[in-house]
């Protein structure tokens, strides 16, 4: 395993590669490097020390770093001419250490797997072309969000600006945009905005089948039907609700509701109290529960399917399901993503919306699409299907 530091954080003329207690400098990196001070890299440093907590001790934070940081500004700081020699080796080697203690501890397993996996499949997504004339008729009527539709409009051309996202600014690892067009906030009915970039080709977005109710289901290690909800209204709760309302009751247990919400949303003369119990025997809420709470004693913390950590709260089932669909979802997206591409059939990532992925293709993939689709993916860590469902946002 190799550590790269950039030549460009360290103001040398070529990177620093090291290997334990070798060091070589070379403008050439070594396959599977972990990286340090290079821009729009997976196996990102920064990236694995901001997941897990860890401040780095870089150049900048020591008193003689902070004086050449107010000299030089935003420029290259040539550390190495910079500051004494004894101590910029310290402070190098300071900033190596906490480097191998964060891949070398057990507990960033997570972040060096799967939360890697996940961080190429947004890195892989490709800029958007959008419908510039709509956007600005858009504006043009007012339309009450108009500054999230703003953010769409290209600087020229008509290639939206890039959607920066973060794997780590939720407590469950669910994605965050922190820079360009929020398209997580963006309406489902304004997403018409999005644009082929093929001639008569299509914009189509590929979602889960109710996903965190299905990773319940499967930890109940109950049958998986194909809709859980028509499924639970017909044979769990006697045919009481239709399916909408079965959907509203189904997610008010597993991300912790109370009964007093759900009679706020469902009519007067149903029996909360039977349809509560029903569906929480039926997905077993109880008994993840109780499994998470004595993990967290153990360990202080909760850890999702996949083992990511999860901090502490009142909402252990809810966070855990969440953040165990955020891992299913790209475990799924990487899956689809490579079926297609065996298959020989030509797409474009461009979003990722939570459990749905939004592709750009020509017309000739769309039959080819459905039916790869068709049959769902196995996930993993669960060993069931999980069934997927495609829509045209524009065509």
């Amino acid at each position: 395993m190799n550590v790269v530091i950039s030549s460009s954080l360290l103001g040398t003329a070529d990177h620093l590669v090291c290997h334990r207690d070798k060091f070589t400098w070379s403008n050439m990196i070594p396959d599977s490097s972990w990286k340090l001070g290079f821009k729009n890299e997976p196996r990102d440093l920064t990236i694995l020390a901001d997941a897990t907590g860890v401040e780095l001790s870089t150049f900048d934070s020591n008193s003689h770093g902070k004086a050449a940081r107010l000299i030089y500004g935003d420029e290259i700081i040539p550390w190495m001419y910079v500051l004494p020699r004894d101590l910029f080796h310290k402070q190098l080697q300071l900033l190596l250490d906490q480097l191998w203690m964060l891949l070398e501890d057990e507990s960033n397993g997570y972040y060096m797997n799967q939360f890697l996996v996940n961080r190429e499949i947004i890195m892989g997504l490709c800029d958007a072309r959008v419908d510039v004339n709509l956007i600005q008729q858009m504006i043009i009527d007012n339309d009450k969000k108009v500054h999230d539709i703003k953010r769409f409009l290209p600087e020229q051309g008509n290639m939206a600006p890039r959607t920066i996202y973060s794997q780590t600014g939720s407590v469950t690892g669910r994605l965050t945009v922190t820079s360009g067009p929020n398209i997580l906030t963006l309406k489902k009915e304004k997403r018409k905005i999005l644009k082929s970039r093929f001639e008569g080709g299509k914009i189509v977005q590929i979602d889960i089948s109710s996903l965190e109710p299905r990773i319940a289901l499967a930890l109940a290690e109950s049958d998986q039907p194909d809709d859980i909800y028509e499924h639970t209204g017909e044979t769990i709760l006697d045919g009481r609700l239709d399916r909408d309302q079965v959907k509203i009751a189904i997610l008010n247990c597993i991300y912790g509701g109370t009964r007093w919400s759900l009679s706020k949303r469902l009519p007067s003369d149903l029996d909360i109290e039977s349809i509560m119990s029903s569906i929480m025997r039926y997905f077993k809420i109880d008994d993840l529960k109780n499994r998470l709470y004595n993990e967290s004693i153990e360990k202080g913390y909760i850890e999702n399917l996949y083992g990511r950590p999860i901090k502490l709260s009142d909402a252990v089932v809810n966070h855990f399901l969440q953040s165990s669909g955020v891992d299913v979802s790209f475990n799924v997206f990487s899956k689809m993503m490579k079926k297609l591409s065996k298959l020989g059939i030509e797409f474009i990532p461009i979003y990722i919306i939570h459990d749905a992925i939004v592709l750009d293709i020509p017309s000739e993939s769309y039959d080819k699409v459905m039916d790869a689709i068709r049959y769902g993916f196995v996930v993993d860590k669960l060993d069931c299907t999980f069934p997927v469902k495609l829509e045209i946002i524009r065509e």
